[in-house]
């Protein structure tokens, strides 16, 4: 290994440039905080990924004015209309729900990072770093200090901050390094996606096919594009399995050749032992997994990222200990993931039975039960993330 060179001084490193790390110093960067983000990747991320983002994020990101823009580039999902075998179940009507966002917004991952990348130039206080990889920490009684690879040139160097936020993915490098292990398992399902220009007539609504033979979900995007998502029922997850699950199951033909991105997936549960060691902390996925199933992740990592930059800004202010509110961030995180893992849970498990019997009595349980008053006033809600706690009652204030 180079010896380190040309220090990097910040008052707080974030680590990985994904939603919730631009989202993070972005906040930072909102209040004056000194904030060096690094990111290892140098090529622009894949065009689609997560695509949900829920009111309450929304509502976040109303504190550094990216509501509007990103309401613009997205498209609102008003409604979710639920099938089984032969006919539609019922609807979700997202219409009812409070304003001033009464829809789901539907943005692909890298439109939504796009327009967080361009928000940093606003914050003088924010340097973003690409080609930086974090392989190593040190931390003592009054820094962190991240050891950093030049992807580009393979040369190392050293950033030294107050505090250093790892928000590098569920594979986080830095979480490895300090030796905090992860709870979890693996679902024993796998899923099929991709992104086709729109030739329904859904405008505005998701579809879900729920079928002895598997699921598809279909979810409307900007631009006159739709996402499709469907259950694997072999190893096989090509383009070509994609078609011919979205035509066996719903009966709508895709175009091969005109498909836009595609993916594979197979859904985890995953905590970390622990949300901090001394003045790491962990943040989004880096700290828990879920399945995307239902949009919760993303969402739960943003609601992270604003309870975080909250301590940031008291730590600052106050210069107290900083354990303490590491630890309320911990707590009071942990129980949010899993209110939010437990339903993305509960719905990919319903949305996977297969075979005759328990499709028929899910479709029971969906007409005459979910979708059905009075559940059906609180369903969209629900599935929103409405019904979560609200990070605003948890965010630490400073003291007076």
């Amino acid at each position: 290994m180079n010896a380190p060179s040309n220090p990097l001084a910040a008052d707080v490193i974030v680590v990985g440039a994904g939603p919730v790390g631009l989202f993070l110093a972005n906040l930072l960067g909102q209040a004056g905080t000194r904030t060096l983000l690094l990111e290892k990747r140098v090529a622009e991320t894949a065009p689609s990924m997560a695509i949900g983002v829920m009111p309450p994020s929304l509502r976040l990101f109303e504190s550094i004015a990216l509501a509007a823009p990103l309401i613009r580039a997205g498209c609102a999902v008003r409604s979710a209309v639920v099938h089984d075998r032969t006919s539609a179940l019922g609807c979700l009507d997202f219409t009812t729900l409070p304003a001033p966002f009464p829809f789901i917004l539907s943005i692909p991952q890298g439109e939504l990072m796009r327009l967080l990348r361009e928000r940093l130039v606003d914050y003088p206080s924010v340097r973003f770093r690409e080609g930086c990889e974090a392989v190593g920490i040190r931390q003592n009684a009054s820094s962190a200090t991240v050891q950093v690879r030049d992807v580009c040139d393979g040369t190392y160097h050293e950033g030294t901050a107050d505090y250093v936020v790892a928000c590098d993915g569920q594979d986080s490098t830095l979480r490895r390094v300090l030796g905090v292990p992860t709870t979890g398992r693996q679902y024993p399902v796998s899923f099929v996606m991709g992104d086709f220009p729109d030739t329904t007539t859904w405008p505005n609504e998701a579809h879900l096919f729920f079928t002895p033979q598997g699921s598809v979900e279909s979810f409307p995007l900007p631009r006159a594009r739709r996402r499709w998502v469907a259950l694997a029922n072999s190893p096989n997850r090509d383009t070509d399995a994609l078609i011919h699950r979205v035509r066996a199951i719903t009966g709508f033909r895709l175009e091969a050749g005109t498909e836009l991105w595609h993916s594979s997936f197979t859904p985890e549960r995953r905590l970390a032992r622990a949300f901090f060691q001394k003045r790491v902390v962990l943040c989004g996925d880096a700290a828990h997994v879920m399945s995307p199933i239902g949009g919760q992740g993303m969402n739960t990592g943003f609601a992270d990222a604003w309870h975080l930059a909250a301590v940031m800004r008291r730590l600052f202010q106050t210069r107290e200990p900083h354990a303490p509110l590491f630890a309320r961030y911990e707590t009071d995180r942990c129980r949010a993931y899993r209110i939010a893992a437990n339903r993305a849970g509960r719905g990919m498990w319903l949305g996977t039975r297969t075979g005759r019997i328990p499709s028929a009595v899910r479709a029971a349980i969906i007409r005459h039960a979910l979708l059905r008053y009075p559940l059906s006033r609180h369903l969209p809600r629900y599935f929103a993330m409405l019904t979560l706690p609200d990070v605003h009652d948890s965010i630490p204030q400073p003291l007076t």
